[in-house]
C-alpha cells in the first residue's frame, strides 16, 4: 500500500476555508478528546518527494478546504458516503452492525414509522428455551398435587385464593 502525506498549513488567503475553527473550542476540551467529528474536505496536490534509493515518489497533498458537518441528517449522508467509498476501494463493508437497540427506518411511505430489527437466531432459540422451561415448570406444578388444579398468579377465578380441589 502506498503512502500519501498531508500538509495542513493554512495561508492567510486560504484561512477562511479552514472550517475547523468552528469546533476549535471542542478540540481543546479534555472531556471531548475522544469525540468524533465529521467533515467534508477538498484536497490538492502539493508536491512529491523522490526516493534516492529506488526512485519511488511519495506525494504530499494539502487540505485546500475543510468544513465540519454537525447537522445529524448531513452527518448521516457523510457517514454513508464514506462507508460506501471505503467499501468500493477496499471491498470491506465498514457499516456498523445493527444491534438490539438499533431502530431502522420503516418501509412506510414517509409515515415516520420505525421498525425494530428482526430477532437473531440466537434470540429466537433463547425465547424458545425460556418458553419450554416455563411449560415444563407448569407441568411439574400440575403433577405435584394429584387431584388439584393450580392457577398461575392472576389467572385464578374471581373470589378464589389461587388453588381449587
Amino acid at each position: 500500500m502506498g503512502t500519501v502525506n498531508i500538509s495542513s498549513a493554512w495561508s492567510k488567503e486560504n484561512r477562511p476555508r479552514n472550517g475547523l475553527v468552528q469546533i476549535e473550542d471542542k478540540l481543546v476540551d479534555d472531556a471531548l478528546l475522544e469525540a468524533q467529528y465529521w467533515g467534508l474536505v477538498r484536497i490538492e496536490p502539493n508536491f512529491y518527494k523522490v526516493s534516492s534509493e529506488d526512485g519511488s515518489r511519495t506525494p504530499t497533498i494539502r487540505i485546500a478546504h475543510i468544513e465540519v458537518v454537525e447537522d445529524e441528517a448531513d452527518i448521516e449522508v457523510v457517514r454513508s458516503l464514506l462507508q460506501r467509498r471505503f467499501k468500493d476501494r477496499t471491498g470491506i463493508d465498514d457499516t456498523p452492525p445493527a444491534d438490539l437497540f438499533s431502530v431502522l427506518p420503516g418501509e412506510g411511505e414517509g409515515d415516520g414509522e420505525r421498525e425494530v430489527p428482526e430477532a437473531s437466531a440466537d434470540e429466537i432459540l433463547a425465547e424458545r428455551a425460556e418458553r419450554k422451561a416455563a411449560e415444563a415448570e407448569g407441568e411439574r406444578a400440575a403433577r405435584s398435587t394429584p387431584g388439584s388444579v393450580t392457577f398461575l398468579p392472576g389467572a385464578a377465578p374471581a373470589g378464589d385464593g389461587g388453588e381449587a380441589s
